[in-house]
Parts: structure tokens; sequence; C-alpha cells
């Protein structure tokens, strides 16, 4: 997400950061460094995986997640300057609900920076930096939407804002509502693309990904309904703005989307003689292949998976586990979490690892989607022994991941209930 522009400061001054020409050549410093962000971390500071967290702008990576302090929860972001190595001081951007109500984070072409927080089973609440690259002040709060929860955020070509979220009802099936905010206009919902099949309960765990021509999007999501009885993971792309979606093959689906619609990747429940699944976060290659990240258990083995299109034939699914194994045969993986492409080719995995009583992050890196790899440990350092709840840099639209991508992590508890305060480590790596 790295980008460097010539005459940088120059623009800045003037109020606005053009990203379309940027130039994209060298990578910026590296900081491999494991850095203390907030000692108030909530029980979900860097949850949940298909909101986006980190975002960086030529020299600048800005980074947010959720304290939880005696007054509640609150957005926080911190701005990292990359050539010098120093980090700005702690801003606060809105409140939340509870610990569900974690900030998802994009920017646009002109260098503003935009960020959705807040609920849970609520309306959303959004807000945009008020100068380019600068997280320090923000236009005021603005609140759309009904039940909502779990937010996605991605910027369009045009600066259109399109955002995916939960809808909870109250006797009927659960859904996933897309939003979209056009410049200069007020957020407005452009359909319900997904559909659980059973009343009550149901999660999704859906995220996005543009395709190379920022055109394209994608979307992966593992669909839960039943009390996790059934449990598919699924994908699909549109080619209008959300408007409407196809298979894998380009075959129309009906919306909304359900699981016995959707094109599956994989299928299970939370039932004997099933596999359980979780679904992490979707990438797109140069030549616009999805890459889907998911976790399937059993007793007593887990695995994640890596699926991309196979032909026609459906999809071909690569494991990762016994390279952890391997490496630390004392970790077993835990749940799926995101994948990330940067602009050289290379493949970033964030993964979960579990021992008795502890909980750690690997970081797996691969320039041919798999095949071979190399793993490591970024949280190695931090004492505490659980370690969880990682968050990886990504693209969202007008930015790339360049050289190795930014983690943020939880350090701590997740307490008993969505109103604990907390007094967890944030860490940055």
């Amino acid at each position: 997400m790295m980008m460097n522009r010539r005459d940088a400061l120059a623009v800045l001054a003037g109020g606005t950061l053009s990203l379309a020409d940027a130039a994209l050549s060298a990578a910026p410093k590296k900081v491999h460094a494991t850095t203390l962000l907030s000692r108030n971390g909530s029980g979900r500071a860097t949850a949940y995986a298909e909101a986006n967290k980190i975002v960086t702008v030529g020299q600048k990576s800005h980074v947010t997640w959720l304290d939880s302090v005696k007054g509640g929860f609150r957005v926080r972001i911190r701005t990292l300057d990359r050539k010098s190595g120093q980090w700005s001081k702690t801003w606060t951007v809105g409140p939340a609900h509870d610990n569900h109500g974690g900030p998802s984070l994009t920017v646009d072409s002109r260098g503003h920076l935009h960020v959705v927080y807040f609920p849970h089973h609520h309306p959303f609440r959004y807000r945009a930096s008020l100068k380019p690259n600068d997280a320090s002040a923000w236009s005021d709060e603005v609140e759309f939407g009904r039940k909502l929860t779990y937010p996605t955020l991605v910027c369009g070509a045009d600066d259109t804002l399109y955002m995916t979220a939960r809808r909870s009802h109250g006797k009927m099936p659960w859904t996933v509502e897309m939003w979209k905010k056009p410049v200069g206009k007020d957020w407005e919902m452009v359909g319900t693309i997904l559909r659980s099949r059973a009343v009550g309960y149901s999660h999704f765990q859906e995220a996005l990904a543009w395709g190379p021509d920022h055109k394209r999007l994608h979307l992966s999501v593992r669909i839960y309904e039943n009390g996790g009885s059934v449990e598919v993971v699924g994908y699909m792309y549109s080619d209008d703005f959300g408007k409407t979606w196809r298979g894998r093959n380009g075959r129309p689906l009906a919306q909304p989307v359900s699981a016995e619609t959707i094109d599956v990747i994989a299928s299970g429940g939370r039932v004997e003689g099933k596999s359980s699944h979780k679904c992490g976060t979707i990438s797109v290659t140069g030549d616009g292949r999805p890459v889907v990240l998911y976790s399937s258990s059993n007793n007593p083995g887990a695995e994640m998976i890596l699926a991309t299109p196979d032909g026609k034939s459906g999809w071909h699914r690569h494991g990762l586990a016994s390279a952890l194994s391997e490496k630390w045969p004392e970790w077993r993986i835990g749940p799926a979490a995101e994948v990330s492409i940067n602009r050289q080719g290379t493949m970033y995995v964030l993964a979960a690892m579990a021992t008795e009583g502890k909980n750690d992050v690997a970081l797996i890196s691969s320039k041919d989607l798999g095949r071979t790899i190399e793993v490591e440990r970024p949280a190695a350092g931090v004492k505490q022994a659980k370690k969880w709840l990682a968050n990886l840099e990504r693209a969202t639209g007008h930015h790339q991941v360049n050289g190795r991508p930014g983690v943020i992590f939880t350090a701590g508890t997740r307490g008993k209930g969505n109103t604990d305060i907390l007094s967890n480590d944030v860490f940055w790596a």
C-alpha cells in the first residue's frame, strides 16, 4: 500500500493529493520493529478480519483500532512516518457501542481517509479526514443504516465508497446489505446481496477486493446459519458495483444470494461428521484471479486453505497447515485470517496459531500462491501468552501493498462480554 509521489510535500501543502498517477516504483523504508500502540485495547481491539485497518499512502501508514476506557469504547488512529520511523500521537475518531463496533478504513484518490464504525445492531457512523494523508482532524459524524454490524469498506475508481455489513432482523432471516456513498452525496443502499435461509442469528464474514482494473468487485463469504449446523464458504463477483452478482464462471446469481445459490467453495457445519469452516479475506492476483482464504476444522485436526478458480471444473485448494507444523510442531493452526497480494506479486497470509493456553500470529509469504512459502512470527517478541485478532494491511482501491504489509494485533484477553472495559495491548509489527 506504499505509494511514492514526486514533490509530495508541495502537493500536500496545497491541500490535495492525487493518487491516481502516483509513482509506485521504490518501496518505502522497511519498519519491522514491534511497536506498542495502546494499553487500552478492548477485547476486540483489532478484530474483525473483514474490516481493513491499515492504509499506507506515500511514506505514511495510518492504523486504526478500538480502545475501551472508563467512558466506553473509542475508535483510535495513529500514523507512522515510515521515513523517520516516528509515530504520531493517538487521535480519537469517535465512540463505538461495544467491542463489536470497531473501524474499517480506506482512502480515496486525493488521499483523504474514510472510516466507518460504531454499531452492533445499530446505524453506522462515518467520517472523512479533513486533510489528505492526515488523520489528525475529521469531518462531522454522519449516521446511516439500521441494525448493522461488521463493516467492509473499499473505494471505487471515481471515489465512490462501497460498504457491506450484516443486517439483523427480528422475525426474518438475517441479511447482508450493500451501501455506497458517491462523492458529495449521502450514503444510499445499493441492495440486499446475501440472505440466510433461517430465521434467527446468522453470521457471514463477507470480504471485498477489487480486481486489477478497479472495476470488478470480488466477494468471499462464510454463511453461518441454523445455529452453525450449516457453514458454507462461497464466492461471487460484480461488474456493476454491487447491483448484480455472478459466480466463478459468469453464472448470474439471483439476489439476495443464499448458501444454496452461491458459488460454493466448501460446505460443512458444526455437527458430527462435518468440518466447521471460517472464512478469512479475499485478494486478487495481477491477472484477475480471486484468492479466497478459509479454514476447515474437525476433531482433532485443522487446516487453512487457499482456494483459486480452476477453469470450469471448480476450485483448486491448497493447504497451509503442514508448513506451520514443520516450522513449529507444538503449535496448531487456527481460524483463517487474512490474505493480501502486494504490487510485486508476493502473497501474504496472516494465520492464527494456538498451543496449550497460548495464542500467536504467523505471517506466511509466497511468490507462487503457496507452493513454496516462508513463515515468520511477527509477535514473537511480545511476552503476553495470548496474541491474536491480527489484522493485515491490504489494498482497498486507491492504494496498494508495496513490499511487506503491516500487521496489528491484540495482546491480552477477550473478556467475558461485549461491554467489558479492558486494558489490552495493541501492537504494530
